[in-house]
């Protein structure tokens, strides 16, 4: 039976790295009509614990999993994990004339998390989609009596981030009981950025004599900056028994420091006259093929902070309240107007907040409480994204929830993660336009049988 299930573990490997690399090639659109501005929507969580939690994944510490969004939490993970998600979303366009419904979906993060035990240090590495472009929409207009026009816009890709992070604990201070009471740890982030955007813009005429028009906008990113780290611990109440703890109420404090990065972007132009034949687009003319290098666009430093509040009840239940806080000043890239040329847009200094609460009934999880071994997750987060329309920024407000499930067929401490995200995506001095959505991710948390690093010791 183990080796089955180690087989099986094998499989689920293989199917990720191949729908990893799948993303990578095809780029699968979201279908967000808002991911048109700028490098795309960047306001999107793939870890699912935090996910439900509204991201307020700063200060949390995850002891069985990888938290890539602060580096100092890898040294806080107990044991070697492999962890991922997939991500997909529906979203309802709504505009003073029409309806749209829009469904799309993709593979989330991928991470590993190396951690010897007993061991002050830890390792992780993974990647992550940082922004996603995916949109498809159109309208008619008339031109004059005898002549309209359709104007359709499509455009697929986006931003990924691959990391690889090294933390250290240091232990402050230690009780009589030598149990842990202040602890500061402190991690960094090596981060290389790749990906490319894609957007297709088309005026087809409903009359065969005329050509119509294609434009066609390809971007390529790619470049590496670093992500410092801290994270600090102490607890504000402790309940000792025979001189062991017994239960506690501990507090974190987090931030993260990312530097600016220079992403090196190349811009391939091509515009084109068409004509469809039996349903099939051909090229007459190409007015204009060429490709811009040697351009600057600096994505700014990102500074996040939080904190969190966890307490063990008498009977074993554990409550956390958590809060995170981003800030990221996108007004020094005008200059990215002119690469993206989206009428209208503008770039604001983008801040969000987050707001979570997990609660874990039992966590000793006995055979005979399933239900209680699992964990429970509510959020909410109010978000003013770095893209403006006409001056005024885009906001984004969601609810959270979710929900952690052990796989306890598996006789090891691997679990389900769910979350699901309802919210709007709008311009608050423009309301003829707004976005509903309702986004789910299904993610995973694997724990081997055997412990990764194993120190042996012979007589």
């Amino acid at each position: 039976m183990p080796s089955l299930v180690r087989m099986n573990l094998k499989y689920i490997f293989l199917v990720l790295i191949s729908a990893m690399c799948s993303q990578m090639q095809a780029q699968i659109p979201v279908n967000s009509p808002y991911s048109r501005f700028g490098i795309g929507l960047t306001e999107v969580g793939f870890n699912p614990r935090y996910s439900a939690m509204g991201n307020a994944s700063i200060a949390l510490p995850d002891f069985s999993g990888v938290n890539l969004s602060n580096p100092a939490s890898f040294a806080l993970f107990s044991e070697t994990t492999f962890q991922g998600s997939v991500f997909a979303k529906s979203s309802q366009l709504l505009s003073s004339s029409a309806e749209t419904n829009y469904l799309g979906g993709q593979v989330g993060e991928i991470a590993f998390g190396f951690k010897r035990a007993g061991s002050k240090w830890g390792f992780a590495m993974g990647i992550t989609p940082e922004s996603i472009v995916g949109y498809q929409f159109s309208n008619t207009s008339a031109i004059n009596d005898s002549l309209s026009a359709k104007y359709s816009y499509t455009g697929e890709g986006g931003v990924n981030k691959v990391q690889l992070g090294l933390a250290r604990t240091f232990i402050l201070y230690s009780d009589s009981t030598h149990a842990r009471t202040h602890s500061l740890s402190i991690g960094s982030n090596l981060n290389f950025r790749f990906g490319s955007i894609l957007q297709v813009d088309r005026i087809v005429f409903d009359n065969t004599s005329v050509y119509n028009s294609k434009f066609t906008n390809r971007k390529t990113f790619s470049d590496a900056n670093f992500t410092f780290g801290a994270h600090y611990s102490f607890p504000i109440h402790q309940r000792k028994s025979a001189g062991k703890v017994t239960r506690s109420t501990w507090f974190h404090l987090a931030g993260t420091y990312e530097l600016e990065n220079n992403v090196n972007p190349k811009i391939q132009d091509i515009r084109q006259s068409t004509r469809t034949v039996s349903g099939v687009e051909l090229a007459v003319l190409t007015v204009l093929d060429t490709t811009y290098t040697n351009l600057s666009l600096t994505l700014p430093q990102k500074i996040q902070f939080g904190a969190s509040i966890s307490h063990e009840f008498k009977k074993s239940g554990i409550l956390s309240l958590s809060a995170s806080y981003r800030q990221q000043d996108w007004k020094s890239i005008e200059s990215l107007n002119s690469l993206i040329q989206v009428s209208n847009q503008s770039f604001h200094n983008s801040t969000s907040f987050g707001l979570g609460l997990e609660y874990i009934p039992n966590a000793n999880g006995g055979e005979d409480n399933y239900f209680g071994a699992c964990t429970y997750r509510l959020g909410m987060k109010s978000s003013e994204t770095y893209v403006g329309l006409n001056g005024n920024n885009i906001i984004q407000e969601a609810f959270t929830c979710g929900l952690q499930m052990p796989m306890r067929s598996s006789k090891t401490t691997s679990t389900i993660c769910l979350s699901a995200e309802f919210g709007t995506y709008g311009n608050a001095q423009e309301t003829a336009t707004k976005e509903n959505y309702a986004s789910f991710l299904i993610g995973f948390k694997l724990h081997p049988f055997e412990r990764w690093f194993v120190q042996r010791k012979y007589d």
